[in-house]
């Protein structure tokens, strides 16, 4: 048998070697050729009469990664036919199991999804110590769940409990966390020859069975023995319940992951494993679970590997690079580069300010050592990485300059020009702004092929997307170092061209826009957060204004010239709800909601006096009205060139707006409706509520030629 992808070999004691080494490949991953040629390599092994004892091990840097989700999102066979695959997969994974002879996992890096559940059907595991080794099931974050014995072994090794909270939220464990689990039985040193290891443990210690296969075998933490869920069934019942809180069900890798462990809770493993495969089966061939592959493996991924940065260009690093305002943004800003490993010197008008910028990451870092995260000796090394100065000629030998005061044109153009009187003329000059036009701001500026826009989100920190904004003068060079800057800093950017709101600002306008609209129709205030949170939006509409702060809402709708009449009319009503009302938001304790000091916040109850409530309203369209008001915006910003693809409108929906992954984003949204039903909806919108529903001639058409395809993606 010739190997491309597994490597075989038998020492003199009669032990064999199966050594994943997948080819033209940097990692070890699962799809149909390398599982058919593991499973022959296995049987092989199991037939061999000299062979004593088996090991399974890789030749790179990682055991094995996981399952190919490029090869899920594109499967085309049938239910049948996948069901038969994954009960395949489980016949050679029990017949290694209880083949009589002692298998050992020798796990260096990370053995995740399908690696672990290759590890779990060990008899023996042996992981290393490395500081990037982890394992862990984590199926869920793409929109899957295990389908090779995963939650079944689990929950017969963990108990319920931690499996559920370990698979739903695809933790991953260090060896060590691994160890005092019971999931790895041996950890090692990185310089420790591993495979040699395992050898010793089959000569000395090896044996064949596994726990579950014992008739007295109970599932840990519980009563259970085969057949038996009395004792737990409450338990899985409030699990299911905490599942819908958080999902509203519109993730159904959840619902099945939850209904897979507590029914193969019943079974012997045997039967389990067929339960397992059932469940996931329908979720592949959800559309949510599409959606979700696409969206945050495919796409994302891309994106955050530089997929879109111009080609032709060097990989430019940053050394050292200035932030000006250190305000949450700009010590955000700060935070994440010195996390980097850039050196950075944090500028505000007093050195008592850039310090209070730089305590700010202080206590993120000291939250993180309260949990064992981070040690002081690290706290101390990331913070020198931070000066703190009120002196322009401290950022002359940055390479890099952020500027991210707050929203006042005129000051970012006064601290433009007085930055680059001191800056080299090579320097690369960024602004964090959220709305004015890079364009606009670069006209203060001596270099305006070095001048660019990075609108960060916040808090910078916890926030991945930053949207790479090019003005008409910015050079593709500055975008391709920018692109190379951002990635380094670990975000994941999109290039959006310029305009008033870029993208994420004017898109998530229109939802805010829509919830105060619905409020002032009167739609009930806790109907529309509760809707929004249902449809799979983070926060409400209202919550969010109360964020941004009304009056600063208004200061910008001010300056936009370009308003339509139903924007005109949202500006007058934010004067009413400021200037009559006093109601400005969270800062000031008196927004749509109240915010009474120690107490939970509350929607303002006098709302039902001044916009009386409606005697019905339709849930379902106040949702679609949430939705398909940004999804609208987000296409004519595709229509116009304001983006270059429909992806980077996905992406940015859901980095940086929260938009309901199970969609897929913005874009995609369209075909999780369905094109033919979007259209007539927006029809019926546009006929009740005005032409901001109104598609663009260009989508009708797109829809149109769609016929029953998807309109943006072929899967």
């Amino acid at each position: 048998m010739i190997n491309k992808h597994i490597k075989y070999s038998v020492d003199s004691e009669g032990i064999a070697v199966v050594t994943w080494d997948v080819a033209d490949s940097p990692v070890n991953i699962m799809n149909e050729s390398t599982m058919a040629e593991f499973f022959l390599t296995i049987n092989q092994a199991i037939t061999d009469d000299a062979v004593k004892g088996i090991v399974i091990a890789s030749a790179k840097k990682d055991f094995i990664a996981g399952g190919d989700l490029k090869w899920f999102l594109n499967y085309d066979k049938s239910k049948k036919e996948c069901f038969d695959m994954l009960m395949q997969t489980n016949t050679y994974l029990r017949k290694m199991e209880t083949c009589g002879k002692p298998v050992v996992a020798a796990i260096n890096g990370l053995a995740l999804g399908g690696g672990c559940e290759i590890a779990l059907a060990c008899h023996h595991r042996i992981m290393s110590t490395h500081s990037k080794s982890y394992i862990g099931l984590v199926e869920c974050s793409v929109g899957l769940f295990p389908g090779a014995g995963g939650t079944q072994r689990f929950l017969r090794m963990l108990g319920p409990q931690k499996t559920i909270q370990y698979i739903t939220q695809s933790k991953k464990l260090t060896a060590e966390q691994a160890l005092k689990d019971g999931l790895v039985d041996e950890i090692c040193n990185p310089e420790d020859d591993i495979v040699m290891l395992a050898k010793d443990w089959i000569r000395t210690k090896g044996t064949s069975m596994q726990p579950w296969d014992n008739k007295k075998f109970k599932v840990p933490g519980t009563p259970m023995g085969v057949g038996q869920i009395s004792g737990v069934t409450e338990f899985f019942s409030v699990s299911n319940a905490m599942a819908y809180k958080t999902t509203h069900g519109n993730l159904p890798h959840i619902k099945n992951v939850l209904s897979a462990i507590y029914y193969g809770a019943a079974c012997h493993i045997d039967k389990a494993l067929e339960v397992e495969a059932s469940y996931f089966v329908d979720t592949l061939f959800s559309k949510e679970t599409k959606n979700i592959i696409r969206a945050s493996f495919i796409f994302i991924n891309d994106a955050a590997r530089g997929k879109s940065k111009p080609k032709g260009y060097d990989r430019v690093s940053f050394k050292k690079i200035g932030v000006i305002g250190a305000g949450m943004m700009g010590a955000g800003i700060a935070y994440v580069n010195a996390k980097a490993g850039i050196d950075v010197v944090l500028k505000d008008v007093s050195v008592a300010k850039a310090e209070s910028g730089k305590d700010y990451i202080k206590i993120q870092e000291q939250k993180k050592l309260q949990n064992g995260y981070t040690t002081e000796d690290k706290i101390d090394a990331l913070l020198q990485k931070v000066k703190t100065s009120a002196s322009n000629t401290d950022l002359a030998s940055c390479d890099l300059i952020i500027e991210a005061v707050f929203e006042n044109e005129k000051l970012k153009n006064t601290i433009t020009v007085e930055t680059e009187k001191v800056i080299n003329e090579t320097v690369i000059y960024a602004s964090n702004t959220s709305t004015i036009p890079i364009t606009q701001l670069a006209k203060s500026s001596s270099r305006p092929d070095k001048f660019i826009g990075l609108h960060f989100f916040s808090p910078v920190e916890k926030m991945r997307l930053v949207e790479v904004i090019v003005g008409k003068e910015t050079c593709e060079k500055t975008l391709a170092a920018a692109m190379d800057y951002v990635i380094a800093i670990g975000k994941v950017p999109i290039i959006v061209n310029d305009g008033r709101g870029f993208f994420t600002s004017r898109v998530f306008g229109k939802f805010i826009n829509e919830g105060i609209t619905m409020l002032t129709e009167g739609v009930p205030p806790a109907v529309i957060e509760n809707v929004a949170r249902k449809i799979g939006m983070p926060v409400g509409p209202l919550a969010i204004s109360d964020e941004i702060n009304l009056k600063l809402m208004l200061a910008i709708m001010s300056e936009d010239s370009n308003l339509t009449p139903h924007e005109i009319n949202l500006r007058q009503t934010l004067v009413t709800i400021i200037e009559t009302h006093g109601r400005t938001g969270k800062k000031e304790g008196r927004g749509l909601y109240d915010y009474p000091k120690g107490e939970k916040k509350s929607i303002w109850k006098e709302w039902s006096k001044i916009y009386p409530p409606q005697a019905s309203y339709d849930e379902e369209e106040v949702g679609k009205r949430l939705l398909f008001a940004m999804v609208i915006d987000a296409y004519k910003c595709l229509d116009s060139g304001v983006l270059q693809e429909p992806k980077d409108a996905d992406v940015g929906s859901i980095l940086g707006l929260g938009f309901p992954i199970h969609t897929g984003g913005v874009m995609s949204y369209i075909d999780y409706v369905g094109a033919k039903e979007f259209a007539l909806y927006s029809a019926e919108l546009e006929s009740k509520y005005g032409a901001r529903f109104k598609m663009p001639e260009s989508l009708k058409e797109r829809i149109k030629n769609a016929g029953n395809n998807r309109v943006f993606y072929e899967n």
